[in-house]
């Protein structure tokens, strides 16, 4: 099924090109001013795009996203601008939250990517809300994913010397509901538990402090990383990007993990670095429990998780 767009401009000769150019890949609808828009958004949407040129008379771009924001708050919004209107431009990233300016006249190819990405982020956010949809279904007072009990965070050590979940707890806490840049990653280091009942409780400390040291030099320097219970990690991240662009971070960022060496009674042993990861936006949350019932629906559902099978091999 293809996804809605809905492209905006005064221009008929500039709708007659967003029509030949998407309507293959999308189904695509037009507007010739942004009281026509508003009108077709609530008639025929919900869109997964809304493109608008700066320059229309009555209604600019930038007020015109800035009601679809209002009304259609899902729809991923992008502005089409020249040089001389950068200053509407800045005034629409505040009131309509644009996802990506476009210069005009713009290329075929760079406006198809651009839909493209949009698109990608509408989905994204649509998965996102029905994530916290059925988490809020399933009523769990407790996550998975925590496996700390409430009783013992303020005795939790973290043998790789990292803040415990007491400490990110207190750090998200404010950060939750109402920082839209904050991301929260749970990472899970499947290779743990399999190191410590083959190696011993040494080796597997060893083997998080590296998995550990890893991370912190790859996170950005005001990323925070804390040790959430025995094999998983909690990395906070602010970023001034989309929640999918966050997400192909992380999986770059753990695709470049490679094979560490550990010592065990003498023997070098050369253990790979597998996480399996889930990424959620602190700031679509009301609350801090809320969200880690979200990382269980998550857990629990399948989405966005790999089962990586532990590997390891004598080495020396």
């Amino acid at each position: 099924m293809k996804e809605k767009i809905l492209c905006v401009d005064d221009e008929a000769s500039a709708l007659e090109g967003y029509q030949r150019i998407l309507h293959r890949q999308f189904e695509v609808s037009t507007a010739v001013s942004g009281a026509q828009a508003l009108a077709i958004l609530l008639r025929r949407g919900p869109f997964a795009v809304v493109i608008s040129d700066m320059r229309m008379p009555g209604m600019n771009g930038a007020e015109f996203l800035a009601q679809v924001r209002e009304k259609a708050p899902e729809s991923v919004r992008m502005l089409l601008t020249g040089y001389s209107d950068m200053k509407a431009a800045m005034d629409a990233v505040n009131k309509g939250r644009i996802f990506q300016f476009l210069s005009k006249p713009c290329e075929r190819d760079v406006l198809v990517a651009a839909i493209g990405a949009g698109v990608e982020q509408y989905r994204s956010q649509l998965a996102e809300k029905e994530l916290v949809k059925n988490a809020q279904a399933a009523g769990r007072s407790r996550s998975e994913w925590e496996a700390v009990d409430f009783s013992q965070w303020d005795k939790f050590e973290s043998p790789a010397g990292l803040p415990g979940p007491t400490e990110a707890k207190a750090h998200l806490q404010p950060l939750v509901g109402a920082n839209a840049q904050c991301y929260v990653a749970l990472l899970k280091l499947t290779v743990l538990k399999t190191v410590e009942e083959r190696y011993g409780e040494k080796a597997a400390g060893d083997y998080l402090g590296i998995v550990a040291q890893l991370l912190v030099k790859a996170l950005h320097p005001d990323d925070q990383l804390f040790h959430w219970s025995h094999d998983v990690l909690m990395a906070v991240l602010r970023r001034h990007i989309s929640a999918a662009a966050v997400r192909m971070e992380m999986e770059r960022l753990i695709a470049d993990a490679r094979e560490y060496v550990i010592e065990v009674s003498g023997r070098r042993m050369m253990i790979v670095c597998l996480i399996a990861f889930d990424l959620l936006p602190a700031g679509r949350f009301p609350g801090f429990t809320d969200m880690l019932a979200a990382f269980d629906a998550n857990l629990t559902l399948g989405l966005r998780r790999d089962h990586p099978e532990a590997s390891e091999r004598a080495h020396g």
